[in-house]
């Protein structure tokens, strides 16, 4: 497996405290990966280090397979409080930049184009940013995080100070950027929205790297399984939550704790014989949010 980003061992001090300690994680090419914690927890530090503000104490960190601070012009970076000039376009302000970037005339118009469109702000690209929404401003930000063609591209708390419509709309914006080959770290307090685009996160508190994997297996119960029956015979639905253990929940759905491996499917076969509509099966999910406070907690395992 290739990795855009890959931190070993990684710790930073402040006057001899430690703001990070021992911090190891790798992100996929072509990935979202997402890093959660609370305030003070050392995701800023993280951040500033993965862009080259802050040098490490101590460990090492690759961007696409280069050492630190040779990889600037690969990443992109939209930060939590962006400063923007309020006086342009938002096609003034991507050209301008693009400029900057070394790009020119039709190259850099078709790029800022293709930006406006991917962002969903083409119709507003001929308005001055000062009339501009939150929304519609961190859209903009996601454009010129993109403008250099980096490889990997950074969000600090994307969604913050947004309404529930302009966060989906950002989400889906978001998830769309693996079409365009980008890896993107995200860093954010809206853990929903991580849950859903975010194939793996990394918790951090107090400085360390507490859990990480992939968002799938995270948030698995393990062993616990929900049946949404329709229509099934009593008499042959009650044997089966007394000798499997089914407990009823409402409207026809069962949770089963399964103790034996092999137990579901043998709870399936006895429905399915008697004739059963089953509407749903599946394994049991926690919410994000949950599974980090009780991370947090030292309760998840």
């Amino acid at each position: 497996m290739e990795y855009a980003l890959e931190l070993n061992d990684v710790t930073k001090k402040f006057n001899g405290r430690s703001a990070l300690e021992n911090v190891s994680f790798s992100v996929p090419s072509d990935s979202i990966y997402g890093i959660i914690g609370r305030n003070g927890s050392g995701k800023t530090t993280l951040i500033r280090l993965i862009l080259g503000f802050l040098r490490p104490c101590r460990g090492s960190i690759q961007i696409m397979g280069r050492q630190y601070g040779a990889s600037c012009t690969k990443i992109g970076y939209l930060p939590e409080f962006p400063d923007y000039h309020l006086l342009f376009t938002g096609r003034e302000y991507l050209t301008y930049l693009a400029g900057l970037c070394g790009m020119a005339g039709s190259s850099a118009a078709a790029k800022v184009s293709e930006l406006l469109e991917a962002t969903g702000m083409t119709g507003a690209a001929e308005r001055r940013m000062a009339h501009y929404s939150k929304g519609m401003l961190q859209k903009i930000g996601i454009a010129q995080a993109l403008i250099s063609s980096s490889e990997l591209v950074i969000l600090d708390e994307p969604f913050s100070g947004l309404d529930p419509f302009a966060q989906k709309e950002l989400c889906d914006i978001i998830a769309g950027l693996r079409a365009f080959n980008k890896t993107v770290l995200i860093c954010s307090h809206i853990l929903a929205h991580l849950e859903k685009i975010c194939g793996s996160v990394a918790l951090i508190h107090g400085g360390h790297i507490i859990r990480q994997g992939q968002t799938s297996s995270l948030l698995r119960k393990r062993n616990n399984y929900i049946f949404d029956i329709e229509i099934a015979d009593t008499k042959t639905l009650d044997s089966i939550c007394r000798e499997y253990g089914l407990g009823a929940a409402q409207g026809g759905v069962f949770v089963m704790s399964e103790k034996t491996p092999g137990d579901k499917e043998k709870v399936l076969k006895r429905l399915i014989e008697s004739n059963a509509r089953i509407n749903a099966f599946y394994e049991v999910r926690e919410s994000l949010d949950d599974y980090f406070n009780a991370a947090v907690a030292g309760e998840a395992h």
